[in-house]
């Protein structure tokens, strides 16, 4: 044991993501790395993988987790670590799930072996005894897989007269009862881990007939809530299976629904009109054609889209407020620590009024070449004086060495005008006579700024829509040498769907980005694996020179528009990659409705 622990743990590496892990392909998030982690030699339990780390790149962190407590299942086994205060709310649930399941069976989770590869896929693990398993299995590609469970001896299982079925992960959903030997088909979802109870006993696990389900509350002496979900504009009859727990009340979202509890099946119907393609397509493979002569807005629209701030700060975008008090204290002890705010990793520093904060480029990242400082109002304002705060002159080189600077100023990211100002530690930059502008972008940068502040008739505007960046280089720097791009259009799209434009094969260093044009609307791609540079709390962002995927959010007012999908090979790139866009969501697009049983 101590021999292979330590083989092991010199292939091990920390699951910070994007850090000290990050994806190895193309995928549809950023954790197609983590998931594809290989399994301890022997399926020796005594040594440690570093859990699961939720602090960057969060989505898909339940995949990741049932890989680390079902497949490997180590020691310590289920194990998290980093901020799982940055979770969503209705993600605590999940998290719960997970770790309840793991201990409720966790006696038999210890005895496990490797499933054959060429039937179950690369990984796969059965664990349990001789009358119930758990089976592991993943997918790292783009399409959905097809897989044969073998219910007999094949996955351990020995003992028993009839098999019952069940998937708990991605979805929780009942699969039927099965004779010894039968094989029965579960798909796999593209770039996910999924999880099977197979038992031949009784299962006293809550669980609905006739949909997929999640199980979000089950607490000894409270009501127990299910979501029961479905795809839109669809309608399931349900029914709870037996189990050896009573209940004397059944509502569905609020309205009553004792039918339920006699046994009998109760019909619902999910809001929503009926999708009429897979949520998960590839939509096309994108053509090199010249560099179009708006490639400029192009770039831009990408640049301003995203951000450099700390990836911690990204994650507490992504889930957004809490309502949970002892998750929003977390929170709050993380990001007011006096080392994280000395630090300056976050553009909102420079709109607080605290002239004690600031926004830095981060040296963990290094001096970023031909990076420039960009400022994005958040809409057309108009604004009369631009008022820049420093504390010294060495926070603003390099463009100290500028007596007469420029900024640039665009109300749509295609048009620019040039203003002049004077460099020095309180920059005033006159903008009188200028239309209404958004977006700002400075020739070059500045090693920490304090506070900005806009001005309009002498009063101080509103900045709460306000954002900046300061590690994308400069256009003038990087000009695209070649195009890649392919025009679709959407007659649907589903709750939570985005573009994955995805770059396979070498493009360099930051050498290929990729955004959207809409009519004469450009739509910059917010995410991408591997990250976009980073102000970082604790290590460097990892610098990836292939298999880029770029994230672009749909929105209902695209459907029916045409959408041309731009890729610009930047100069100093690779061009031994071939782009293609897909459309998916993070998860299955479905409708919910809350089953409360008391």
């Amino acid at each position: 044991i101590r021999q292979e622990y330590q083989a092991f743990s010199k292939k091990g590496v920390e699951t910070y993501i994007d850090v000290h892990m990050q994806n190895t392909s193309t995928a549809t998030h950023h954790r197609q790395g983590a998931l594809s982690r290989g399994l301890v030699p022997g399926l020796q339990r005594l040594t440690e993988d570093h859990g699961v780390c939720i602090s960057s790149c969060i989505d898909n962190w339940d995949d990741d987790l049932v890989l680390q407590a079902f497949n490997r299942s180590l020691i310590l086994a289920p194990e998290i670590y980093a901020n799982p205060w940055f979770l969503r709310d209705d993600e605590y649930p999940k998290l719960a799930r997970i770790y309840n399941l793991h201990k409720r069976f966790a006696n038999i989770l210890v005895n496990g072996i490797v499933l054959p590869q060429e039937k179950y896929g690369e990984k796969a693990v059965s664990r349990g005894d001789e009358t119930t398993r758990f089976i592991t299995l993943r997918n790292l590609d783009w399409t959905a897989k097809t897989m044969l469970l073998q219910l007999d001896e094949e996955i351990g299982l020995t003992k028993g007269a009839m098999v019952e079925v069940r998937q708990l992960h991605p979805t929780e959903k009942v699969l039927g009862k099965f004779k010894p030997g039968t094989k029965i088909s579960v798909d796999v979802l593209p770039f996910h881990s999924s999880l099977f109870l197979i038992s031949t006993i009784p299962l006293n696990e809550i669980a609905v007939e006739g949909c997929e389900f999640s199980v979000t509350q089950d607490i000894a002496n409270q009501p127990v809530k299910i979501s029961l979900m479905g795809l839109p504009g669809t309608s399931a009859n349900v029914k709870l299976t037996s189990t050896n727990r009573k209940f004397t009340k059944a509502t569905i979202d609020g309205k009553p629904a004792q039918l339920i509890l006699t046994g009998e099946s109760y019909e619902i119907n999910f809001i929503g009109k009926r999708l009429s393609e897979n949520w998960h397509r590839k939509l096309e493979d994108l053509t090199e054609l010249p560099v179009p002569d708006d490639a400029q807005s192009l770039y831009e629209a990408t640049c301003f889209a995203a951000d450099n701030n700390a990836l911690e700060v990204r994650s507490l975008d992504r889930s957004g407020t809490t309502n949970i008090s002892q998750v929003q204290l977390a929170r709050d002890a993380f990001f007011n620590q006096p080392l994280f705010v000395q630090r300056a990793l976050w553009d909102k520093n420079l709109f607080d009024g605290e002239t004690s904060t600031g926004f830095n480029i981060s040296r963990a990242w290094g001096e970023p070449p031909n990076s420039v400082f960009r400022l994005d109002l958040g809409e057309l304002t108009e604004i009369d004086q631009l008022v820049l705060k420093t504390g010294m002159e060495s926070d603003i080189h390099p463009l100290k060495f500028e007596e007469s600077a420029i900024v640039e100023v665009s109300a749509d990211l295609k048009n620019w005008e040039q203003f002049h100002f004077i460099t020095n530690t309180r920059i005033r930059i006159d903008l009188n006579g200028a239309k209404a502008i958004r977006y700002l972008r400075f020739r070059n940068n500045f090693s920490r700024l304090q506070e900005i502040e806009g001005y309009k008739n002498g009063r101080l505007i509103d900045r709460k829509k306000w954002r900046a960046s300061n590690l994308f280089a400069s256009w003038q720097q990087v000009r695209a040498t070649k195009a890649w791009s392919s025009s679709l259009t959407l007659n649907e799209i589903a709750k939570g769907s985005y573009l994955c434009v995805a770059l396979n094969g070498e493009h360099g260093i930051e050498g290929a980005y990729a955004s959207l044009r809409m009519d004469s609307i450009y739509i910059g791609s917010y995410d991408r694996s591997v990250s976009f540079p980073s102000n970082t709390w604790e290590a460097p962002v990892r610098k990836s020179a292939s298999n880029y995927t770029y994230y672009i959010p749909l929105t209902e007012n695209m459907i029916g528009k045409k959408l041309d999908v731009v890729v610009l090979g930047l100069k100093g790139g690779i061009s031994k990659f071939k782009p293609e866009v897909w459309i998916t969501t993070n998860n299955a697009p479905f409708e919910k409705k809350v089953l409360l049983l008391e």
